[in-house]
């Protein structure tokens, strides 16, 4: 536990400020009786009111910063006591020092403690939906690495997630279970860079295909796999499913658009979001990734939005400076083609 957030009372709070009850009553508006019974006791914040807690954090110095620090806290040790007794020890270190918004992290690791518990698979399903967008999906990045994340060990992480994955693909449509299902098998196949689904099912549907489209992501970004990349290439051409499910996935993910239960998005929408993302991507993945951008992805943007986001000028930029860098011909050609066409767009 760190100095700034150990259990501390208000008038340890306050010493420094030089600031005694009555001052702290006058300051905050509050009857010096409820500061009085608050002053000495270091589990003051379990007794406060929401009220009288507004009016001390606007109000005396230190109070805001002490009280996020103590609530992330006292969760971050709980979590980290509860994951132990599961088998799954936490790296504080790395917790701590992450560059992830700490709300993220603690979140990751209370859906690790769901999904090593076998808990109830609708509850885990609303749970993990919520990871959908960047932020929450760099989170259970960390908590699924096998280095350099949060967990010592994820092994039985992965090992419980692999279990859980059949019971969220259910047959009855859950669109909680839909997003689930891809975000798992997402980051399951991004770290083990192996596919678990099908790439050719017997029923299209939009189970099936979000489940996909995760585990391919995730094993892209971890295998490099060229000839996969083409084969969802294909399999979107061939099945509209795909395709829809695929355009409504990065607007989504990156809140250009409203996360929506029928996977639809409305006719006119600005990829201002999703434009940063895709530059981002465009400097940071593997080739394979990249090919998966510049013939599926991209393409499929420019048609919802041609200005995509008001930075075609970037994109293009950013397309011929990764261009140059890939030796493979059939992935400079297809960059080429989309520069061309971008080039020639009014």
């Amino acid at each position: 536990m760190t100095a700034e957030s150990e259990p501390k009372s208000l008038a340890e709070i306050t010493k420094d400020l030089g600031l005694n009850m009555s001052d702290v009553a006058m300051f905050s508006g509050l009857d010096e009786s409820t500061v009085s019974r608050l002053w000495d006791n270091t589990a003051w914040l379990d007794r406060i009111s929401g009220r009288s807690l507004q009016s001390l954090m606007s109000s005396v110095p230190g109070i805001a910063e002490y009280f996020m620090a103590h609530s992330l806290q006292k969760r971050r040790d709980a979590l980290v006591a509860d994951l132990d007794r599961e088998g799954l020890a936490v790296d504080l270190r790395a917790l701590q020092n992450s560059t992830v918004t700490q709300q993220h992290l603690l979140n990751a690791l209370e859906a690790a403690l769901h999904i090593v518990r076998g808990n109830a698979s609708q509850r885990v399903s609303s749970y993990l939906a919520r990871f959908w967008g960047r932020e929450p999906d760099r989170a259970l990045e960390v908590l699924y690495a096998r280095e350099n994340g949060i967990l010592k060990d994820p092994r039985k992480l992965l090992d419980s997630s692999i279990d859980l994955a059949p019971r969220l693909n259910r047959k009855t449509y859950s669109f909680h279970s839909i997003l689930a299902l891809n975000i798992l098998t997402h980051q399951v196949s991004k770290v083990t860079g192996t596919l678990s689904a099908d790439l050719e099912p017997q029923s299209p549907g939009r189970q099936t295909a979000f489940m996909m489209r995760g585990v391919v992501m995730g094993a892209l970004i971890s295998s490099g796999d060229l000839d996969l990349a083409e084969k969802y290439r294909r399999e979107l051409d061939r099945t509209p499913v795909y395709a829809a499910l695929e355009e409504w996935s990065f607007p989504t993910y990156t809140r250009d658009g409203r996360i929506s239960s029928d996977f639809t998005l409305p006719s006119s929408l600005l990829l201002r979001n999703t434009a940063r993302e895709v530059l981002r991507e465009i400097a940071s993945y593997n080739d394979a990734y990249f090919y998966y951008l510049v013939s599926t992805y991209i393409p499929l943007a420019l048609r919802r939005d041609p200005t995509f986001g008001h930075r075609r000028g970037d994109l293009v930029a950013a397309l011929e400076r990764r261009g140059t860098l890939c030796t493979d011909a059939k992935i400079r050609d297809t960059c080429d083609q989309l520069v061309k066409k971008l080039k020639g767009m009014p």
